[in-house]
C-alpha cells in the first residue's frame, strides 16, 4: 500500500513527530510519503497513485482540496483530528470561526473518510456525539501514553490501511477482475465451463484476488464463485475471510435468500416467478436488491421450466412486465444469464441503469 500524510506546515510539534514515528515504523512494510502544504499533497496525489492519504488535524480548508483531488483520483481517505474536534476546541471562536468552516468544509471531510483514527476513549465519545462518522478507531498515541509502543501503534494503523482497503473492494477492481467475478459467476450457477466457449479471462494479481474474495464474501456469494474456481481449475491464492474484516455501510444487513422470503409453497413454477418479481421489485424499491439475489433468479430460470406466455400475461396484468424486463438485463450484466433463458426480452432503460448503480453501490461506504 501506498500512503500520503499530509498535516499542516504550521501543526504542533507533537503532529509532525507522531506522523515520522508513524512513517519509521511502517517503512518495511508500506509506502509512506509527507507532505505539508495543499499545492504539495494535490501535485504529489496527481503524480503517483497511492491507496489512501491520511489527513492529520483539522479546521484548515487545504484539507478540503486534498480531499476533493484524492476522491477524483480514487484515494481513499482517513482522518486523525488529533484532538481538534473535541468540544472545548471548537467552542473557541464558535461562531465567527468553527461554525463556518464546520459547514463549508469540515463535516464533509470527517463524513467522506472511510475512517477516524482516535486516540482515546474521550475522544472517541466526543466523535460518537458529533455523530459525522460513526466508523472511528482507537489508536493511542506512543508518544503520549506508555499504554502502548510505537511498533504495535504503527501495527494497528497498519491494520486499519488494510481494512479500508478491504471494504467496497468492487469501486477498487479492474475491468478484467470484474469480468473474471460474472464468469465464474456463472460457471458456478451453471455447473459447466462449455457456458463459457473456448477461453475465459483469470487474474494474475494478487490483490485484486483478495478484492474479488472480499466482495463476494459480503455479496453472499462466496460459495458459487468457490464452485465455478473448482469447476475451471483456476489457480486463486486461498484468503481466510474470517481475518479479513471491512467497513460495512451503515445499516448494512445481511441479504435474506427469495426462498426465505417468500417461502416454498407454490401450486406451479408461474406463481412462484409471480412471487418473486414482487420480491424483487419491493427489494428495488428499497435499493435492497442485490447480486445474491440476480444469482438466484439466475438459478430458477434455468433450473426450472415455466410457461412463458401465461407468466408474461401475468406480469403485464400486475403491472410487473417492464421492471421484469429490467431484471433480465441486469441478471446478464451480472451473473450472465443467457437471452434463450428469458421468458421475456430484456430492457435497459434510465431505470435500469439506476438499479444497476444501486447494486454497484449496495456496499459503498
Amino acid at each position: 500500500m501506498k500512503i500520503l500524510h499530509f498535516y499542516s506546515s504550521n501543526a504542533p510539534e507533537m503532529v509532525s513527530r507522531y506522523v515520522k514515528t508513524l512513517c519509521e515504523e511502517m517503512s518495511s512494510q508500506l509506502s509512506n510519503d509527507i507532505v505539508t502544504t495543499p499545492n504539495e499533497a494535490i501535485a504529489t496525489l496527481k503524480e503517483r497513485h497511492y491507496d489512501l492519504l491520511h489527513i492529520h488535524g483539522c479546521w484548515q480548508y487545504g484539507f478540503y482540496r486534498a480531499m476533493r483531488q484524492a476522491e477524483r483520483l480514487g484515494t481513499r481517505i482517513v482522518v486523525t483530528p488529533h484532538g481538534q474536534l473535541e468540544p472545548w476546541v471548537m467552542k473557541e471562536g464558535y461562531w465567527k470561526e468553527k461554525l463556518p468552516k464546520r459547514l463549508l468544509f469540515q463535516h464533509a471531510i470527517v463524513c467522506h473518510a472511510y475512517a477516524i483514527i482516535v486516540q482515546g476513549k474521550m475522544e472517541e465519545e466526543c466523535l460518537s456525539k458529533l455523530g459525522w462518522n460513526s466508523r472511528t478507531v482507537i489508536i493511542r498515541n506512543s508518544l503520549i501514553t506508555n499504554t502502548i509502543n510505537a511498533k504495535d501503534m504503527a501495527q494497528q494503523m497498519q491494520n486499519v490501511y488494510r481494512k479500508i482497503m478491504d471494504s467496497n473492494t468492487l469501486q477498487l477492481m479492474t475491468s478484467n477482475t470484474r469480468i473474471t467475478l460474472r464468469q465464474l459467476l456463472k460457471v458456478g450457477i451453471t455447473g459447466d465451463k462449455r457456458w463459457l466457449g473456448e477461453s475465459y479471462v483469470t487474474i494474475t494479481d494478487h490483490n485484486q484476488w483478495r478484492m474479488l474474495y472480499c466482495y463476494v464474501h459480503h455479496e453472499q456469494v462466496a460459495d458459487i464463485v468457490k464452485r465455478g474456481l473448482n469447476i475451471l481449475h483456476m489457480e486463486a491464492p486461498d484468503f481466510d475471510i474470517s481475518k479479513m474484516p471491512c467497513f460495512l455501510p451503515d445499516g448494512y444487513e445481511p441479504s435474506k435468500t427469495i426462498e426465505e422470503a417468500i417461502g416454498m409453497q407454490f401450486a406451479t413454477e408461474n406463481d412462484r416467478l409471480m412471487a418473486t418479481f414482487r420480491h424483487l421489485r419491493r427489494l428495488a424499491l428499497r435499493r435492497r436488491l442485490t447480486l445474491a439475489h440476480l444469482a438466484e433468479l439466475d438459478k430458477e430460470l434455468r433450473y426450472h421450466d415455466a410457461a412463458e406466455d401465461q407468466l408474461c400475461d401475468a406480469l403485464k396484468e400486475h403491472h410487473l412486465y417492464v421492471f421484469a424486463r429490467r431484471i433480465m438485463q441486469l441478471a446478464h450484466v451480472f451473473t450472465g444469464l443467457d437471452e434463450g433463458l428469458m421468458p421475456m426480452p430484456m430492457l435497459e432503460d434510465r431505470q435500469t441503469r439506476i438499479m444497476k448503480k444501486n447494486i454497484e453501490n449496495h456496499l459503498k461506504i
